[in-house]
C-alpha cells in the first residue's frame, strides 16, 4: 500500500500594490507611522489603508513596488516594505536620520508566526535585497531603539535585534541610532538572523491613526539635538 502523499504547498512573492495593502497582516497590520509625521490634531488621519495604498502609488511612480508580500495557497503570509529615505517622511523626527533622500531604508517586515519555521522571514528580506540592488542599492539602513528609548513606539526595532540580523551602527545616537545592512551579506543571511528581524519588526500595532506625539520620545528634534 503506498504511504500518505505529502501536501505541498504553494508559496508566492508577490510586489507590494496600492490594492494589496490590505494584505498587510497580523500584529504588523497596516500602520501609517512611517509614512506620516504629527500634525498635533489640525487634521484628521485618512483611513490608514486609503493613505497607505497612495504611499505606495507615489513610490511606484518615483522609485518603483515598495515591497513584496508573500502568500502561501493565496493566503498573506508576510510581507517585507523598503523604501527611499524621501518616502519616509517620520525619519524628519530623528536625529539620526540620513541626510540623503535616496539613503533606501527597511520599513517593516513581518511574518505569521506558523510561518517562520519555513524560513520565511529569511526569504523576505532576500526578496527586498535582490529589489534594492536591481535598483543599485548597495545597502539597506534602519531607525533602532536603544534601551534609553522608554516607551518608543512598537515600529521602530530594537537596534540589538537589529544589530543580531546583520546590521551595523551608521550613525550613533544613546535612544535612536541608525543602522545599515550590506545588502551582499542579506542574501546570505542565517535564517536564525532573518527570524530575530522578523520578530523584532512585527510588534506593530492594529490599524489606527497615529498617536499626536511631536517626536518618538517626546521631545523636538532641535531638543534632542542639543542633548535637552
Amino acid at each position: 500500500m503506498d504511504g500518505p502523499v505529502a501536501r505541498v504547498t504553494k508559496r508566492e512573492v508577490r510586489v507590494l500594490t496600492p490594492d494589496r495593502v490590505k494584505d498587510l497582516l497580523g500584529t504588523c497590520a497596516p500602520c501609517t507611522y512611517w509614512q506620516t509625521v504629527p500634525h498635533n490634531g489640525h487634521r484628521p488621519d485618512p483611513d490608514p489603508l486609503t493613505l497607505l495604498a497612495d504611499w505606495v502609488r507615489d513610490v511606484t511612480d518615483d522609485w518603483g513596488p515598495p515591497g513584496r508580500i508573500v502568500y502561501v495557497e493565496g493566503a498573506p503570509v508576510g510581507h517585507v516594505i523598503i523604501a527611499p529615505a524621501r518616502h519616509v517622511p517620520r525619519l524628519a523626527a530623528f536625529a539620526a536620520g540620513p541626510s540623503d533622500p535616496s539613503t533606501l531604508m527597511l520599513v517593516t517586515a513581518a511574518a505569521t508566526s506558523a510561518s517562520r519555521g519555513r524560513g520565511l522571514p529569511k526569504a523576505l528580506l532576500q526578496a527586498a535585497a535582490k529589489d534594492a540592488l536591481r535598483h543599485k542599492s548597495r545597502s539597506l539602513d534602519a531607525i533602532g531603539a536603544r534601551p534609553l528609548a522608554l516607551g518608543h513606539h512598537p515600529c521602530i526595532p530594537e537596534a540589538a535585534a537589529l544589530e543580531g540580523a546583520g546590521f551595523r551602527i551608521e550613525r550613533e545616537h544613546p535612544t535612536y541610532p541608525r543602522l545599515r545592512l550590506d545588502l551582499r551579506n542579506a542574501l546570505t543571511l542565517r535564517d536564525e538572523a532573518a527570524e530575530m528581524l522578523s520578530r523584532a519588526l512585527a510588534r506593530v500595532p492594529k490599524v489606527h491613526p497615529v498617536p499626536e506625539t511631536p517626536h518618538p520620545d517626546g521631545a523636538t528634534r532641535a531638543r534632542v539635538r542639543d542633548g535637552r
